[in-house]
């Protein structure tokens, strides 16, 4: 049985004022346990020896303290107005067991890890969103939401640093619009666009890695550089038919309709011995038919 299971309280508690039957005032606390990536615990080591061990089997839970206070406002008979603002006070946090390390569980990417972890780790998210939603109606709907936040850690080097997801802003829009189109047909038009900042990255040592012939980060750096900002659309067209005893679709599925480069990351190509860089998917068409009885 492997997994450091710590047994505890998690308390909870929210309160909700209502000015009236439009809008109201809400506040909420809790307290938030998280296991470690599968990876974390099932991680082997080996000794010199020749011994199998798993050193992180016994590691404990991540915790954090979450405060939110949120105000809700219905506009109108279909649309909502929420603009919410968060902490979340991290702790306990399983970092590696090195006074000169960044490393942390909060910003692991791959969530598999084999050297020591302690539960010694810090961080903090804080932000501020909005949320604009128009419900079906007049067959049309849209959701509109906007976050600035920011997201920092520290490990055992006791180090305040960018965590790898703190892009500081992201927008999104997802729209649609539905026609009737003869007898039983309708026609569909669907829109959703993120714009957000860029993660964060860790710089690759060139030198250290031409001479290992692998990627090799420079830890004391970590995440200290952004990728550019992300951007995507997808766009979708569908007609749908409803029969007596059945419904089909047929679509149209546009993903990344722009083909803007989204930057994935960076490695060191041994090959060339060069710097390379890796983007997200291009723009990719999808065509689907659907019929359900």
């Amino acid at each position: 049985n492997r997994g450091g299971a710590s047994r505890g309280s998690e308390p909870r508690a929210s309160l909700k004022y209502a000015f009236d039957d439009k809008q109201s005032l809400s506040f909420g606390y809790g307290l938030h346990s998280q296991i470690q990536p599968i990876g974390v615990y099932e991680a082997e080591a080996v000794d010199g020896l020749g011994n199998r061990t798993f050193p992180n089997k016994n590691v404990g839970l991540n915790k954090s303290h979450h405060l939110v206070v949120a105000y809700d406002r219905a506009l109108n008979q279909f649309t909502r107005l929420k603009v919410e603002t968060y902490y979340q006070h991290l702790f306990n946090i399983a970092v590696k067991d090195d006074l000169t390390s960044p490393i942390s569980t909060l910003v692991l990417e791959d969530g598999y890890f084999t050297d020591p972890l302690i539960n010694k780790g810090t961080g903090r998210n804080y932000g501020l969103e909005m949320t604009l939603e128009l419900f079906f109606h007049n067959n049309t709907y849209f959701l509109l939401s906007s976050s600035l936040y920011d997201s920092k850690y520290k490990a055992l080097d006791g180090v305040l640093r960018n965590s790898r997801y703190n892009g500081n802003f992201a927008f999104s829009l997802t729209a649609g619009k539905e026609y009737e189109w003869k007898k039983n047909r309708t026609f569909g038009l669907n829109i959703k666009t993120i714009y957000s900042g860029g993660f964060r990255m860790t710089p690759i040592d060139f030198e250290k890695s031409a001479e290992l012939g692998q990627t090799e980060y420079i830890e004391q750096l970590a995440f200290t550089e952004q990728r550019p900002d992300y951007f995507r659309t997808d766009f979708r067209i569908s007609l749908k038919r409803n029969r007596p005893k059945s419904t089909s679709t047929i679509s149209l599925d546009i993903q990344n309709i722009t083909n803007h480069q989204n930057l994935g990351g960076q490695y060191y190509e041994v090959m060339s011995g060069e710097i390379k860089k890796w983007y997200m998917m291009p723009l990719l068409p999808v065509f689907s038919y659907r019929i359900e009885f």
